[in-house]
């Protein structure tokens, strides 16, 4: 199993579109020319308020982040780095210098257990491995200029299926999908099993319930929901779990089915684009439709009916 043949379906599908948008491409170019002026601090700046993880200093985390980088095939020498926080978080920053970049907290470190912990390095190391730096989302809804609402709403969207291919090489290296969910969860509450009993069935269980309120008459994903960059906790664990099922792990599910219903599960979060008649709905329908095709194309072909 290879990262790119598990990598979302409408991540890619979005990750080609929007490098190809005006502004993408223009921000882009800007942040090359920066870039050929020197690098622009990311090392110097974790040296000086981060300690970076040596094999010496952390021969185990070493160890976890070797296996995963490994098993994604990972190119570039990783540095990892560790800064003190009570929050649980990680980040892998754009490679500077040929090198590529993860940072914990401290409380993620020492609140996580092996198979946790890389389900988190894979996480963060996917993001490299599928070129998500190359869609830069801060630069373009922070910028002087905020791009138009069309652009806006698709960045989000993107941004939500990239975590979910993310999650797939964190579950990829973990190989453990119950430590996967507990790592969700610890991530969700900031709590650990010491202080409460963890069940999958109870926190999966909240997707339903959300699913009840947003089929109530007048109701829908709240326009909160369209501006956040990663899905909710309990959606990416049953998106897991869907993964789980399907051929691309251990299951025997197709992988055309999987993007489907993964689909579905983010359409929570999202404006009614099955329904709704603007342009917008049309080309998102369009262009989510299009993935999923040329997944089924390049998987088991496509019948004539």
């Amino acid at each position: 199993m290879s990262a790119a043949s598990i990598r979302c379906a409408n991540d890619l599908a979005l990750y080609e579109k929007l490098k190809q948008h005006v502004d993408v491409v223009r921000v882009n170019q800007q942040i090359a020319r920066h870039e050929a002026e020197g690098p622009s601090g990311v090392r110097r700046n974790l040296l000086a308020t981060s300690v970076r993880l040596t094999k010496t200093m952390a021969p185990d985390i070493a160890q976890m982040a070797g296996e995963c980088i490994a098993q994604l095939d990972v190119k570039l020498p990783v540095e990892l780095f560790v800064y003190s926080s009570p929050q649980f978080n990680a980040a892998c920053f754009k490679p500077e210098d040929e090198r590529l970049y993860i940072m914990f907290s401290s409380s993620l470190l020492e609140g996580f257990t092996k198979a946790e912990l890389k389900f988190v390095m894979g996480h963060e190391l996917g993001h490299h491995v599928y070129d998500h730096h190359a869609i830069p989302i801060g630069y373009l809804l922070r910028g002087q200029a905020r791009p138009d609402p069309k652009l806006a709403l698709e960045l989000f969207a993107w941004s939500r299926y990239a975590e979910i291919s993310a999650d797939r090489a964190g579950a990829h290296c973990a190989q453990d999908m119950d430590a996967v969910a507990h790592a969700l969860f610890k991530l969700s509450s900031g709590l650990t099993t010491k202080v409460v009993e963890f069940s999958l069935d109870d926190f999966v269980a909240q997707v339903d319930d959300m699913q009840q309120v947003d089929q109530q008459p007048g109701q829908g994903a709240p326009q909160s929901d369209w501006f956040s960059t990663h899905p909710f906790s309990p959606l990416r664990v049953k998106a897991l779990k869907l993964f789980e099922q399907s051929e691309l792990y251990h299951g025997n599910g197709s992988k055309q089915q999987l993007e489907l219903r993964v689909q579905s599960l983010l359409s929570l979060m999202e404006p009614s684009y099955l329904e709704a008649k603007t342009d917008t709905a049309e080309a998102m329908r369009r262009l989510l439709f299009a993935a999923l095709v040329a997944v089924a194309d390049a998987t088991n072909g496509i019948s004539e009916q």
